[in-house]
């Protein structure tokens, strides 16, 4: 069987970098047809500026037009569907991805403005998602290429190839993904529409509390290939991050989008060893960091631990950690005897679908999903009570929580500073 090819190339300048990997994958010449639509998908999924590295740099944007352009093609269209409640143009405005890609020469779509949508059944769906609509434009195009950028996600520990495809969907098929098997139902989107070809962003990526509190680091790369498998399993590589840490690679496994193991992934350009450096990924350092709460873990995924982690911290941030302190935390498929003994049920946390059936029977605080909105445990905490829709306040309360939670994390990036410091 042949190998997947993966692209690495490192550098300061994003244009020479983006020009490399095509390059070492054949040349744009093999990559985009003459006469083609090519429709490009950034990560653009939240209003913040460039520097913060929550969305694709505009520099890998532009600089993939500008290749893509050497093909001939007949248009190139930017596109994008902005996380739940969020305005894609407002997000290109904010990001600087739009004024940079129609500087290169790219029209600009909002995929939640679209009216001409096809239903796409889920053949054999490994999740609740039986049917996806998606843009009639996005479905006749010639090429799609994924521009994901790499960060640290509290609901999948990280986001690159593959789950920034899930940007292709209306909101309401946006926030049913997160109520069942968000890995299953990510994959569920690529096995309708699969990109032809991940140029990903490694210049800056995030390290830490992502994907809105980010701590960007200088990487300098860029990485590519026609396998989003292979690419995020080598993007994790690169930043240290095993991949058993991961719920979806298994899950891609399963729909055959591509391989992840190491004898199946040919690297050219860079090696992973020349570039290297280890993020930090604190959703990964274990639930004995606040031994002030009791975590019951049996056979969860690796997102609802993530989230978890997350919420703690957020607890800090927000002062309310001591206040909650004693509670028992629950995720993951259980049993009845698996369940906490002897607790107050006000003082149980019921967290992801996976516990739903508990809370009909009395017990504890409940959010919703597989795995929840990321706010949604925190507030559970906080409330005392279900949380399982998008209620009308959301993007409000999740505004007013971000100034302490930012605070929080410059201590702990400082912190962790004087650490390594200390280190050597």
């Amino acid at each position: 069987m042949p190998k997947s090819l993966v692209a690495i190339s490192k550098g300061d300048d994003p244009e020479k970098m983006v020009a490399e990997v095509f390059a070492l994958l054949g040349g744009v010449e093999n990559l985009v047809k003459p006469r083609s639509t090519v429709v490009l998908k950034p990560n653009a999924g939240h209003p913040a500026a460039a520097e913060t590295s929550v969305n694709t740099s505009p520099e890998l944007v532009a600089a993939v037009i500008k290749e893509v352009k050497k093909g001939n093609p007949k248009e190139v269209i930017v596109a994008e569907a902005a996380a739940i409640g969020c305005d894609s143009l407002h997000v290109f405005d904010v990001s600087g991805i739009g004024a940079a890609a129609e500087a290169a020469g790219a029209r600009l779509v909002d995929i939640k403005r679209e009216k001409d949508l096809i239903t796409i059944p889920i053949r054999d769906a490994r999740s609740d998602l039986k049917k996806v609509k998606l843009p009639r434009f996005l479905l006749e195009a010639e090429h799609l290429f994924d521009l994901p950028i790499f960060k640290s996600h509290a609901s999948m520990v990280f986001t690159c190839a593959l789950k920034n495809m899930k940007g292709v969907v209306q909101d309401i098929t946006h926030q049913q993904m997160h109520m069942t098997d968000l890995a299953a139902a990510m994959m569920d989107v690529w096995s309708v529409i699969r990109a032809d070809l991940i140029v990903a962003d490694l210049i800056r990526p995030a390290e830490g509390f992502g994907p809105h509190t980010t701590i960007p680091v200088d990487f300098g790369c860029v990485v590519a290939s026609k396998d989003p498998v292979a690419l995020d399993a080598t993007a994790c590589r690169m930043v240290g991050l095993g991949i058993d840490k991961v719920a979806y690679f298994g899950a891609a496994a399963e729909r055959n989008l591509g391989y992840f193991e190491e004898e199946d992934i040919e690297v050219v350009g860079r090696t992973i060893a020349e570039v290297q450096k280890d993020l930090w990924f604190p959703y990964l350092e274990g639930f004995d960091t606040w031994p002030q709460y009791t975590f019951h873990t049996s056979n969860a995924c690796s997102s609802c631990e993530s989230l978890v982690a997350f919420t703690m911290e957020k607890l800090k941030a927000l002062g309310q950690y001591d206040k909650n302190a004693g509670c028992h935390i629950v995720v993951g498929s259980k049993r009845d005897d698996e369940m906490p003994q002897g607790v107050d049920p006000n003082n149980v946390i019921l967290i992801g679908d996976c516990v739903k059936r508990f809370r009909g029977k009395g017990v504890g605080h409940w959010s919703a999903g597989c795995p929840p909105l990321e706010p949604h445990p925190l507030w559970v905490f906080i409330d005392r009570e279900d949380h399982f829709e998008m209620e009308p306040y959301f993007r409000e309360r999740m505004a007013q929580d971000e100034k302490p939670w930012v605070e929080h994390i410059e201590m702990m990036r400082e912190q962790r500073r004087k650490d390594q410091d200390e280190k050597g």
